[in-house]
C-alpha cells in the first residue's frame, strides 16, 4: 500500500494523542506541499505540478560557481564577463520602496476581504528566503550599482494584516524579484523576468522542510488564501520589461503610468485563486518508460519532479497522470502570482517592443505557454486539468482572464475607436461545448475578457469581439450640411440631426 503521510497530518495526529485542539479555522488551511508524501527509499520518485515562485534569494554570480557579494567583488570579473562561458548573472529580491531608493521597488501590498474595500498591510520586516545556504550567504543580499543599473539584492518581505488594532497570525511574504544577466556590449544588466508571488504564511519557532524562510530558530509556513481575498501590488518596475505578462489570479486589473525615465508604476490586482495540482510517488524499481523520460525531463523543486504549467510538454504530462490517477487531482492550493514572460507571436498587433501588452491568468493544472492565437477571427488559448477535486465527484471549476490593450485588439479586427463587444466560448478538445459565465468590460485603454465555472479536462477557449457597423446621419447648422458616419454617429458641435 502507497504511503500518502503530510506533515501537517502527523502534527495534528501527535497533537490529538496528547489530548490537545489541534483544528484550525477553515480559513487558515495550511498548504500542500509534494514533498510531503513520504518515500521509504530516496530513489523512489515523487511527480507533480506547481508553480517555484516565492521560494527564493538575492543571488549575484559569475558562471561557472563564483559567487559575488557586490559589483565590486573580484570574483564577479566585468571585463572578462562573456555570454555563455563567464556570463554574469544577477537575481535580486526587489524591497520597499525609500526616498533613496525608489526605483524597481515595492510601493504598497494592499488587501480586501469579500468584495469589501482595499486597504493597506503593514510592512514587518524582511527575512531571509529558505533556500539560501550559511555558505553563500556573502552572494544572497547585494548592494545596488546604479552604474550598470543593479537594483539592491535584498529579502523577502513579511506583510502583516491589522484588524480593529491586532496584528493578526496569518501574515504575507512577498517575493518581487528580477532575474537579469550582465550585457558585456553595453555594460549594463537586462532583465530576462519578472516575477511576483504572495503567499499567506504563520510564524513557527521551529524549522521545517517546507519552510518559506528560516532565521534565528524561526521559520515561515505556507497556507492557503482565506475565502475570497483580492490584493492589490503598486510597484516601480523597469520600463524594460514589455510585452505579455501571465498570472494565477482571478478578476485582472491592471493600471501602468510613467513613474521615472526607467520606471513605471504598475499596479495589478486580483483575487487569490484556487489551483488543483496532483502528487504521486513512484517507487524507483517501477518507473515506467515515460516516466523515466519525464524525470529527465522535468526540474526538480524539494525533491519533486515537477511539471511547470506552462511547460511545452505539459499537456503531454497531464494526459499521462489523468489516466493513472482516474482524472482526481489530489490537492488544491491557493496562488496569487504575478510574472513577465518571453512570449512572442507572429501576429504584429500581438508584438510588443515597447510596453505591455496583455495578461493571460488561469487556475488550470496547465495552460498553453504562449499569447493566445488569433486563428479565423478569434483569440484561442488552451489548458488542461484533472476533471474531479480531492474527494473525487466534486468537478473542479476553471478561471480563465485575458486582459489586452484595447488598441491591439482593435488592430486585430481593423475597428475603429467606437466601443466593441465580445463572446467567450469553451469547448472540449473533441468539440463538445462547455458552459461558463463570461464577462467582458473596457476601461482606461483595456480590455478584459473573463470565463469562468468551466470544467476540464482539456479546454479550448475562443474570445472574438465584434463592433456594430457603420451607419450615416446627416447633420444640419444653418444652410450647412454635413454627413458624419461611424458606429454610434454624432453630430459635431453646433450642429442638429436632420430628421
Amino acid at each position: 500500500m502507497r504511503k500518502f503521510s503530510l506533515a501537517a497530518t502527523l502534527l495534528a495526529l501527535v497533537l490529538g494523542l496528547l489530548g490537545i485542539a489541534a483544528a484550525p479555522a477553515a480559513e487558515d488551511k495550511e498548504s500542500f506541499f509534494p514533498a510531503s508524501i513520504q518515500r521509504e527509499n530516496i530513489d523512489d520518485k515523487i511527480f507533480s505540478t506547481g508553480e517555484t515562485a516565492g521560494f527564493n534569494f538575492s543571488s549575484l554570480r559569475q558562471s561557472p560557481d563564483k559567487v559575488c557579494a557586490s559589483t565590486a567583488d573580484p570574483n564577479c570579473n566585468f571585463n572578462d564577463a562573456k555570454w555563455g562561458v563567464k556570463t554574469i548573472l544577477a537575481a535580486p529580491i526587489l524591497t520597499l520602496c525609500t526616498a533613496a531608493e525608489n526605483e524597481d521597488c515595492i510601493e504598497t501590498i494592499e488587501i480586501s476581504h469579500g468584495g469589501g474595500g482595499f486597504k493597506n498591510l503593514v510592512f514587518e520586516k524582511y527575512v531571509e528566503g529558505g533556500t539560501c545556504d550559511a555558505t553563500a550567504a556573502a552572494g544572497c543580499v547585494f548592494p545596488p550599482d546604479p552604474s550598470k543599473r543593479l537594483p539592491r539584492g535584498g529579502k523577502l518581505s513579511v506583510w502583516s494584516e491589522v484588524i480593529d488594532g491586532k496584528v493578526q497570525e496569518l501574515k504575507y511574504l512577498v517575493s518581487y524579484m528580477y532575474t537579469m544577466n550582465y550585457d558585456d556590449v553595453n555594460k549594463y544588466f537586462v532583465i530576462n523576468n519578472v516575477n511576483l508571488a504572495i503567499r499567506p504564511m504563520k510564524e513557527i519557532n521551529s524549522t521545517r522542510w517546507d519552510s518559506l524562510w528560516f532565521e534565528n530558530g524561526k521559520s515561515g509556513i505556507q497556507y492557503d488564501f482565506p475565502v475570497n481575498t483580492e490584493l492589490k501590488a503598486t510597484l516601480h518596475l523597469s520600463n524594460q520589461v514589455v510585452g505579455w505578462f501571465k498570472a494565477r489570479m482571478q478578476d485582472v486589473g491592471v493600471e501602468i503610468s510613467t513613474f521615472s525615465p526607467r520606471n513605471n508604476r504598475v499596479v495589478i490586482s486580483g483575487k487569490a485563486v484556487t489551483v488543483p495540482i496532483f502528487a504521486v510517488k513512484r517507487l524507483a524499481t517501477a518507473l515506467t518508460p515515460q516516466e523515466k523520460d519525464f524525470i529527465q525531463y522535468l526540474g526538480v523543486v524539494k525533491g519533486v519532479n515537477n511539471g511547470d504549467p506552462g511547460d511545452p510538454r505539459i499537456f503531454e504530462y497531464i494526459d499521462y497522470w489523468r489516466g493513472q490517477l482516474n482524472d482526481v487531482a489530489a490537492y488544491t492550493n491557493t496562488n496569487w502570482i504575478f510574472e513577465s514572460t518571453r512570449w512572442t507571436s507572429e501576429n504584429k498587433c500581438l508584438k510588443a517592443t515597447d510596453r505591455v501588452l496583455g495578461i493571460v491568468s488561469t487556475n488550470s493544472m496547465g495552460y498553453d505557454g504562449n499569447p493566445p492565437k488569433f486563428v479565423d477571427g478569434s483569440l484561442n488559448y488552451r489548458v488542461s486539468g484533472f476533471h474531479f477535486g480531492p474527494d473525487g465527484k466534486t468537478p473542479n471549476l476553471g478561471t480563465y482572464d485575458l486582459v489586452l490593450r484595447s488598441d491591439a485588439a482593435r488592430c486585430l479586427y481593423g475597428f475603429s475607436s467606437a466601443p466593441v463587444s465580445a463572446t467567450v466560448s469553451i469547448s472540449g478538445a473533441d468539440g463538445t461545448q462547455n458552459v461558463a459565465t463570461t464577462v467582458v468590460s473596457e476601461k482606461n485603454g483595456w480590455l478584459k475578457m473573463k470565463a469562468a465555472g468551466f470544467t476540464f479536462s482539456e479546454k479550448n477557449i475562443k474570445v472574438k469581439l465584434t463592433q456594430g457597423s457603420k451607419s450615416t446621419i446627416t447633420c444640419v447648422k444653418g444652410k450647412t450640411t454635413k454627413n458624419v458616419s461611424a458606429v454610434s454617429p454624432k453630430c459635431p458641435a453646433g450642429y442638429k440631426k436632420k430628421v
